[in-house]
């Protein structure tokens, strides 16, 4: 704690919206965060401290304990306080590269001489913590001389110690983790009790370097300069011409609602998506930038792919500042939600959630009734979206709000009265999409006799397709990130047709905030679907193993080094792969734009650039 006042006050420029209310409210709420470090850190100590064997006999054994834990203490204490001086190069907490920076030869030991010198004040603090640390201890613990020590009846001591040991280390568990929540806290979980800027108050660097150590890390690309790489992706957008306007934003994704089971596809279970797509502008070619629901969310809302082995929320670059829909629409004055029938804390979305800047998110625990779940998942969609469609007349507008679906998800059941009504085709999965259909019929028979309606902008996506299919001759390639991807507006007769453009879910931001008139600058890797753009394309990744889709080819790649390219415009894949074709040019105009975009997309994580600055 006094590390975390003298950090605010050296770093007092960053942190200037920070009152002293909301630093007190935020140091409480570090607490957890502080107590789960300082058990991690400890761990050995206190596992030492509390083994049920007579080392007390060994006349050095006590002094050599407390010096271990002096010793991991103050390790941890010249991380965080090495922060004070180096956070505004970074304005973040160090992680763990700072441990490979630190044990590798290279400009860091050559420059820490310089450090010290311009940052005089680190490490005095440093050593007067140490004097604090050493004193205040030696004051603490007595140690008991040998001769008063248990000498008789070691069995019932040594049951006692087991036992006093077993239950320490059940309770460290407990408060390492964070509490007995579903998923154990991280550097991302401070964003449900601060935003983004104020996520270095919340942990300490301790903390942060030991929840990014497993954390993989992107590696930074330099094929092309900034000016380069802006003739082939610009990031930042703007698009002008039209006024504003202050319609509802709704997106509804669909759990695994693959293309190939919807009127898009072969055979359709979905009647109602069907009938309201003649009524939407409608994308015959939309396409996933993931294969998990926890990489699908941040593609849709925050327009980030998923080209990473662990989906962004939870990934080493957990806590950089997004650009994501909500956070661009409160400035317009609107106030936003999150709904998922799931149990709070599943996959990260309500840390997603305060990630992106919504007001509020609601779960399992929210919508506080049982009898409706599922025995799985959560709420059963029928139930949850009658749920969703009230809760948001009770909301200020304009609204944007976001409802994931999660019926239609393993082990795929449906409600006992539907079995024997709804249809089912080979795959158990069909049966769950026409439930989940069933229940957007009567979501929207409720929303339509709600007064915000008519002037409300409904997006439809999935959250990525569903790796079953009945005709896996189709199902490969781009055909397992195969969605549908879907805009209405009951009030706008212009907002219709199909389109044969391609389509990712990483477009859907730009294109919503095209649609509505939003005139600022904003960060988006995908472009708008109501604007001209050059190039069209879709990007999926899957274990290093790349597939870019562009001009009518399709090239996969394996790390960057291109291994197939296909005319996509073919019927037949996988028979005459390009890549190796001397004559062909589509390579030559292709893997420079991929190149592009990936060396854009590490780099933008990296250095925590995926916004425009105030």
């Amino acid at each position: 704690m006094i590390s975390r006042c003298a950090f605010v006050l050296i770093n007092l420029d960053h942190f200037r919206d920070l009152g002293l209310k909301s630093f007190l409210q935020i140091a409480f709420y570090a607490l957890r965060f502080d107590i789960s470090m300082l058990l991690t850190v400890n761990s050995v100590y206190l596992v030492f401290l509390l083994l049920p064997l007579p080392l007390w006999l060994l006349p050095w054994w006590d002094k050599m304990l407390q010096w271990v834990f002096i010793g991991v203490n103050m390790i941890a204490l010249a991380f965080e306080i090495s922060d004070w001086a180096y956070f505004p190069f970074t304005l973040k907490r160090s992680t763990a590269d700072v441990l490979h920076m630190v044990s590798r030869k290279g400009d860091f030991w050559t420059l820490l001489p310089h450090f010290i010198t311009d940052y005089w004040y680190v490490p005095v603090a440093l050593i007067a913590l140490f004097i604090l640390l050493v004193t205040v201890n030696r004051r603490i613990v007595k140690v008991t001389p040998v001769t008063s020590r248990p000498t008789g009846r070691y069995g019932v001591h040594f049951l006692l110690q087991t036992t006093v040991l077993l239950v320490a280390c059940g309770l460290s568990i407990i408060l390492i983790r964070g509490g007995l929540q579903r998923t154990p806290i991280n550097n991302s979980t401070a964003l449900q009790v601060a935003s983004n800027k104020f996520v270095p108050v919340v942990i300490s660097t301790p903390f942060s370097i030991i929840h990014s150590y497993t954390n993989n890390q992107l590696p930074e690309l330099h094929y092309y300069s900034d000016v380069e790489l802006k003739k082939y992706f610009d990031p930042v957008k703007q698009y002008s011409g039209k006024p504003f306007r202050k319609k509802n934003v709704v997106i509804i994704i669909l759990e695994s609602f693959s293309r190939e089971f919807t009127g898009l596809g072969t055979q359709s279970y979905t009647p109602f998506l069907d009938s309201l797509m003649q009524h939407a502008y409608t994308c015959r070619k939309g396409y996933a930038n993931a294969l998990h629901s926890a990489e699908g969310i941040p593609a849709v809302v925050a327009g980030i792919p998923s080209l990473m082995d662990e989906p962004f929320t939870t990934s080493y670059y957990g806590t950089n500042r997004i650009t994501a829909l909500p956070g661009l629409l409160k400035q317009e004055g609107y106030t936003s939600a999150f709904f998922h029938g799931g149990t709070n804390g599943t996959m990260s979305f309500d840390v997603f959630a305060a990630n992106a800047g919504y007001d509020k998110y609601y779960g399992r625990t929210e919508y506080n009734n049982d009898k409706d779940y599922d025995g799985n998942w959560g709420i059963w969609d029928e139930p949850y979206l009658q749920y969703f469609a009230n809760m948001m007349s009770s909301m200020p507008q304009p609204f944007l709000t976001t409802v994931f679906t999660l019926s239609s998800h393993d082990p795929f059941k449906v409600p006992e009265q539907y079995k024997n009504v709804l249809p089912k085709g080979r795959l158990d999965l069909t049966q769950t999409m026409a439930y989940t259909d069933m229940s957007l019929r009567k979501f929207f028979q409720n929303a339509e006799k709600q007064d915000w309606y008519e002037n409300t902008l409904f997006v439809f996506s999935a959250d990525h397709a569903c790796l079953l299919s009945d005709n896996p001759d189709t199902y490969s390639d781009m055909g397992v990130y195969s969605i549908p991807i879907v805009f209405f507006a009951p009030g706008d007769t212009m907002l219709r047709g199909y389109t044969d453009t391609i389509a990712q879910q990483i477009d859907i931001l730009p294109s919503v905030l095209d649609y509505l008139g939003y005139s600022k600058p904003f960060f988006a890797f995908g472009n708008s679907l109501f604007h001209p753009a050059s190039p069209r394309f879709t990007i999926n990744e899957l274990d290093n193993h790349y597939q870019w889709l562009m001009n009518g080819y399709l090239m996969k790649t394996k790390g960057l080094v291109t291994n197939e390219l296909y005319d996509f415009t073919k019927p037949i894949m996988g028979v005459n792969n390009l890549a190796y074709s001397k004559n062909d040019t589509a390579l030559q105009v292709v893997y420079p734009y991929f190149k592009a975009f990936v060396q854009l997309y590490n780099n933008t994580l990296i250095h925590d650039k995926m916004y425009v600055p105030n």
